[in-house]
């Protein structure tokens, strides 16, 4: 934490040196952009910035680069003399000390004989065993409690693992299947679950804990076959199950840099500069250890953000102010961008509206998505009336989704969400920069700087709420209370960041805020365990949803 704050300090002094001596004359014509283009993307996607992921070396190196062109560039420090704020975050599940199963006197050893799982509250416990088959009830052949001594204290030991019978019986996924059996033995009132493997033609399974997870509020364990072994032939023994997982404070980096005309209302062009380092559970090549270069995604958008501050910084254009933000740590859950907003580093109800560019180096047949056309009801015409630049334009009305223009459009400001597609090689290791469209690149900045230049001389956009394409993600049964979850939130239950107008949650008088606990009769603890709980519900039918608003415990009818 101290180095990070020493290199930034340190770095801010070099870098403001630097823009105080930026007097260099740019050249815009079309090869010298798409020069510049190039140079940043692949310097960005370059091992040694070790995949960009945020909180590394790797994240430090990508700031101070964009901090670097900023300074260069012309553009004043926009955090009080300094080009950066820090973003606390946290890391993944850790295991920490004091991990214990017994049984009896004999001790077992974490990470060889006993895995802590993602699913595991921290706790200590001293109980009985009782064996429970698979945990499951309710199913023809598999009423597994029905037979076995009652569980009420006891520690209940589960086979991980499904019999091929069950298949087409369960309608679950078997990572839902685990949370689902959890989730009966604490209802049941079990104080522990130890899941076993005794089933012919099955290995061991691999425990991960940055997968993600509904947490109960008691231990939860995988046991290998040593554990296994001594609790059927010694079954009923007293077992010590201890468990303790927990995350790291770490720290992240916004990097901005501000143009001020002196006007009454400030533009903001964002783009993240982070990406996922060597993998992890956002690569969508999973297990495999390999450097993510994020060229599409997101070094062609922050290359993008500091060509237009270029071209600003130069313009005649001087009606708005200009804030150009590279967002870090967008790959965990927008928490960069999210912390600007929620940040009394500028007073955000000065902003006139928002660009936010992200993945705008895939353009294939000239496409150009435009995301946000309905958070004003001006874009629909400044868009058409602008030269698309040969482009096809495909606009959408919905100002949600997984960027950072999302926690801007929460605040009442119109966006824009530049974007060229998801491709095959989105969050992958082949996402590299020699398949990065320059040519279409420079295109899509021409496009916003037209649009920049048809704003300059309007008065401030007025702010609406898409009908369209807000709704928080749906099911296929087409089940959801109408909210946008609190991904940052790392208390008990899952907050709600934004309730949808003329949605269950908004009639049933959700707000803005609440925790939600409770689903009927299934415990939130997080968002996995929202996400098992929304499972239960179908349409038509009354849920009873509990959630604390400040220090209140209120309970909502909710009809989805």
């Amino acid at each position: 934490m101290k180095a990070l704050h020493k290199f930034l300090a340190g770095t801010a002094f070099l870098l403001v040196s630097l823009f105080l001596n930026a007097q260099t004359p740019w050249d815009f014509s079309d090869s010298a952009v798409i020069e510049r283009l190039r140079y940043d993307v692949f310097y960005l996607s370059a091992p040694a910035m070790q995949g960009r992921e945020s909180g590394t070396e790797g994240e430090r190196l990508a700031a101070e680069f964009v901090a670097r062109r900023m300074a260069e560039i012309g553009l004043k420090p926009f955090y009080d003399g300094s080009y950066f704020q820090t973003v606390p975050f946290y890391s993944e599940l850790k295991v920490g000390n004091g991990n214990k199963l017994a049984i009896g006197r004999r001790a077992f050893a974490t990470g060889k004989d006993f895995y802590v799982m993602p699913n595991s509250g921290n706790d200590t416990v001293l109980a009985r065993t009782v064996n429970v088959a698979f945990g499951l009830e309710g199913i023809e052949g598999f009423e597994n409690y029905k037979n076995a001594p009652p569980v009420d204290g006891r520690i209940v030991v589960i086979e991980y693992f499904l019999p091929r019978e069950l298949d087409g019986k369960i309608d679950m996924s078997f990572r839902e299947s685990l949370a689902h059996r959890i989730e009966l033995a604490v209802a049941k009132g079990a104080v522990g679950v130890i899941f076993i493997n005794t089933m012919p033609g099955f290995n061991n399974p691999t425990i991960n804990l940055r997968q993600a997870a509904a947490r109960a509020n008691i231990p939860v364990v995988f046991a290998g076959a040593d554990v296994a072994n001594e609790l059927n032939r010694r079954p009923n023994r007293k077992v010590t199950l201890a468990t303790h997982l927990y995350r790291d404070e770490l720290k992240g980096i916004n990097v901005a840099g501000y143009i001020d005309n002196g006007a009454s209302t400030t533009a903001l062009i964002g783009a993240h500069f982070d990406h996922l380092g060597f993998g992890g559970p956002g690569s969508r090549n999973p297990g495999e250890v390999a450097l993510h270069p994020g060229a599409d995604d997101n070094a062609s958008g922050t290359a993008g953000m500091l060509e237009l501050a270029r071209y600003l910084v130069n313009s005649p254009l001087k009606n708005s102010n200009y804030i150009f933000m590279g967002f870090g740590v967008e790959e965990k859950g927008l928490i960069g961008s999210r912390y600007f907003t929620e940040s009394d580093a500028y007073d955000i109800s000065r902003i006139n509206y928002m660009f936010n560019l992200d993945m705008i180096g895939r353009s294939k047949e000239n496409n150009l998505s435009l995301i946000g056309t309905g958070s004003s009801p001006s874009w629909d015409a400044i868009i058409d009336g602008v030269d698309h630049e040969g482009l096809t334009i495909r606009k959408s009305p919905g100002g949600l989704g997984g960027s950072d223009h999302a926690p801007f459009y929460l605040k009442g400001i119109p966006v824009l969400f530049f974007f060229t597609g998801i491709h095959d090689d989105y969050h992958r290791p082949s996402d590299t920069p020699d398949k990065v469209n320059f040519e279409g690149t420079e295109n899509i900045l021409d496009v916003a700087k037209n649009i920049i230049k048809e704003l300059d001389g309007q008065s401030r956009l007025v702010f609406a709420r898409s009908q369209q394409g807000d709704t928080a993600r749906r099911r296929s049964d087409g089940v959801s209370l109408g909210v946008m979850p609190d991904h940052v939130y790392t208390g008990n239950g899952l907050r709600v960041l934004a309730v949808m107008p003329d949605r269950a949650a908004q009639r049933a008088g959700m707000q803005n805020g609440d925790v939600i606990v409770r689903i009927n009769n299934i415990d939130v603890t997080e968002i996995q365990s929202y996400m098992r709980a929304l499972n239960q519900l179908r349409p038509g039918t009354t849920a009873t949803v509990t959630v604390r608003r400040g220090e209140e415990t209120i309970i909502l009818t909710v009809n989805p």
